[in-house]
């Protein structure tokens, strides 16, 4: 363990430098330019440490297709999703953070990922503001829960937008695939995107981060008639329990849509 240690402040110090240009050496972004620094740190050079979801976007996203990545940060999943869905598809890159929104734009213009559109707000609920606590960097942070402010977090008002809102905007005909990864504002984005979901049945690829969210989460893509698998890890078997349930709902989840009923869908498909 020490020696690995060593072996990463070394590579640091002689090969990420902070501000050094470098293309993806591994993993399905090879090739694509990344620039080093504090938020992209040294896993964009193998394309990220998130195979799982990776393989799942393989799976399901197709060239033409059209695909909201909530919650983008610097934009690792961003990218591959510019790369599967083609110059016949779109991305929907939201992400709040200032800082980050500069380091996603950065990636996508020296990648030449012209058929992504960056969204600068926090997706929630409902259409106006609200405060971000910012988490260890001013990379990360989390909706709000009140107005109240923390002793302990920075905060920074931030403008809110509805996934419907955004969607009805945009003119988006149909959407394939929603990833949101919100730091325990899960549900905030889920009511906000339910037209959207009832509308265009979309996958559904959730990162978790609290037990709260894990039922809250699931209560919601049950009743919307979505059937629930883990990325990786155990299976899920109780819907109704999360985390430190192993056999509940946490960690990082798929939520696929279920057949409708012809009357169902009909009622879906016009609202």
């Amino acid at each position: 363990m020490h020696e690995n240690n060593v072996l990463k402040k070394l590579a640091k110090a002689v090969y990420f430098r902070p501000n050094t240009v470098l293309r993806i050496r591994f993993g399905p972004l090879r090739g694509m330019h990344y620039r080093v620094d504090e938020i992209t740190g040294l896993s964009a050079w193998y394309s990220g440490n998130e195979r799982e979801h990776q393989s799942v976007f393989k799976r399901l996203v197709k060239s033409g297709d059209v695909v909201i990545d909530v919650g983008a940060n610097w934009g690792v999943h961003s990218l591959y999703f510019s790369k599967l869905v083609g110059p016949l598809g779109l991305v929907v890159a939201i992400e709040p953070l200032p800082q980050a929104m500069r380091d996603l734009q950065w990636h996508l213009d020296i990648n030449r990922c012209s058929n992504v559109r960056t969204i600068e707000k926090a997706a929630s609920q409902d259409d106006g503001s609200a405060f971000l606590e910012l988490r260890d960097s001013a990379y990360t942070g989390a909706l709000a829960e009140t107005n109240a402010g923390s002793a302990e977090r920075k905060r920074l008002k931030i403008e809110t937008r509805k996934v419907d809102t955004i969607v009805n905007h945009l003119g988006v005909g149909q959407v394939k695939l929603i990833k949101i990864d919100v730091e325990g504002a899960e549900t905030k984005v889920l009511l906000g995107a339910q037209k959207t979901i009832e509308k265009h049945r979309p996958y559904l690829v959730i990162d978790l981060h609290t037990p709260q969210q894990d039922i809250s989460v699931a209560q919601l893509a049950l009743s919307w008639s979505y059937a629930l698998s883990r990325l990786s890890g155990r299976p899920i078997i109780h819907t109704d329990r999360g985390w430190p349930d192993t056999n509940g709902v946490w960690g990082t989840i798929l939520a696929s849509p279920l057949p409708l009923s012809r009357e169902v869908a009909s009622i879906s498909k016009g609202s």
